[in-house]
Order: structure tokens, then C-alpha cells, then sequence
């Protein structure tokens, strides 16, 4: 497996349970987002708290292909599903004018 070393940012969500103090002492943290080093965050509500340097292990091919594989496929039903939903949305539209052009005859 390939390896390498790189520097990353660091940044906790505005959910996060550490403050400013509480990071000073912390020895394992959960609840981090580590994203490449020129990352900004904090329109996402994300506060800045550091960088590392890290050794990233790049997963075998099969293994990066499989989980390539696996995120086209959850787009593929995403779009599927924001598909049907269009599609409804334009029937029941075309059901509501074709209501208004019915003309009952009379009995």
C-alpha cells in the first residue's frame, strides 16, 4: 500500500462539547473534522483548532474502485428518487388543470 505524510486541518462543529479550554487538556477527541490544510469551514458553523500531520494510507485499487462503485450507485437512487418526486409533482399539475377543463354534463 501507498503512503504518505501531509498536513491537515483540524476544525470541531458548533455542536462539539470542547471549548477553547477544555481542548488544551483533551488527550482523545470524537468529534473533529479533519480537512485538507487550506479548508475554511466556518461558514458551515466550524471552528478552527489546529492542524496535524498525518500519514494517509491510500487503500488498495479494488477497494477505491468498490467504494467509488458504491457512491455513484446512492447518487443513482438520490437522483431516482428526486426524479419520481418531479414526476408526481408535474402529474398532480396536470391532474389540477384537467380538473379545471372538466365539464360535467348534465344529468
Amino acid at each position: 500500500m501507498h503512503k504518505f505524510k501531509t498536513t491537515a486541518s483540524v476544525w470541531v462543529s458548533k455542536y462539539s462539547e470542547h471549548d477553547a479550554i477544555s481542548l488544551q487538556n483533551v488527550i482523545d477527541i470524537r468529534d473533529i473534522t479533519i480537512a485538507h490544510a487550506g479548508a475554511n469551514l466556518a461558514a458551515g458553523g466550524y471552528t478552527h483548532v489546529g492542524h496535524a500531520d498525518i500519514i494517509v494510507t491510500i487503500a488498495p485499487p479494488d477497494r477505491i474502485i468498490g467504494c467509488k462503485v458504491a457512491s455513484l450507485r446512492a447518487e443513482l437512487e438520490k437522483d431516482r428518487a428526486d426524479s419520481q418526486m418531479r414526476q408526481i409533482g408535474l402529474l398532480d399539475k396536470i391532474n389540477k388543470m384537467e380538473a379545471l377543463s372538466y365539464d360535467e354534463a348534465p344529468a
